[in-house]
């Protein structure tokens, strides 16, 4: 019988480290694309994680390679850092010249602009007026209702 509670009592002593050792990891998003109406998360799974870093381990040392590869290992760097030199340098001239815009966002700044002013006009308008509506009767929130007066010449 003491077998027994001694396999019992190793058994739960393993659960209960197992269950220490779990820990709570939340995963970061790979990629957040924005778009008008929200955005994406993307989670990379874990075989993404090992072939990226399988691929970016694999250093060349260029002091040990011969004139041919050499040269083509520089050539393919120098292109490269260049070519990510260009992009940094379009991405930043294309917003400073103003490309990245809206090719009609001063006629969506206007009709706002407009827009806003009429809401204006509209609520000065309502504090005039205290309470009067267009065709001189009080509104139907008011306290005070009376009728037009009627002419029966006719």
């Amino acid at each position: 019988m003491s077998a027994i509670t001694e396999k019992f009592t190793a058994i739960s002593e393993l659960q209960q480290t197992d269950d220490a050792c779990k820990l709570n990891v939340k995963k970061s998003p790979r990629k957040v694309i924005h778009f008008s109406d929200g955005t994406i998360e993307e989670f990379s799974s874990d075989e993404d994680e090992i072939e990226k870093s399988a691929a970016y381990t694999t250093e060349v040392n260029p002091s040990s390679m011969t004139w041919g590869p050499w040269l083509w290992y520089k050539a393919i760097n120098a292109g490269s850092k260049s070519l990510e030199v260009c992009d940094y340098l379009g991405e930043h001239l294309a917003s400073f010249f103003g490309i990245t815009t809206p090719k009609y966002q001063y006629e969506i700044d206007e009709f706002n602009r407009m827009m806003e002013e009429e809401e204006e006009r509209k609520r000065k308008e309502d504090l005039e007026m205290g309470g009067w509506n267009d065709t001189g009767t009080l509104t139907q929130d008011s306290p005070v209702k009376s009728e037009p007066p009627q002419n029966d010449k006719f």
